[in-house]
């Protein structure tokens, strides 16, 4: 399994990849630095396909995991825990 922080700390020139990994370096930063930027990062959405699925991202842990929710307006919590490297189509829109 990729450890996400291996994950964010590639370079990629594709432009959904990098808002994913705009978006998932946020989700990694301590939680006092994500609640003091939350008001602004609220607005940043993430989606990704995973095994032939839309879901959404709702965070990344420090084991290396990615969060993952069928539930579209769920901003917390998760029901898979996957590879990052599992996830792909990656997108601020469903």
């Amino acid at each position: 399994m990729k450890h996400v922080d291996e994950w964010l700390d590639t370079v990629s020139m594709d432009e959904n990849e990098c808002y994913a990994k705009f978006v998932l370096d946020n989700k990694r930063w301590p939680a006092w630095k994500k609640m003091f930027y939350e008001k602004w990062m609220a607005q940043f959405k993430l989606f990704c396909t995973f095994e032939g699925e839309r879901y959404r991202v709702t965070g990344a842990s420090r084991l290396g995991d990615v969060w993952l929710t069928k539930d579209f307006d769920q901003h917390t919590g998760y029901q898979k825990r996957v590879d990052v490297d599992s996830c792909s189509a990656w997108s601020p829109t469903p």
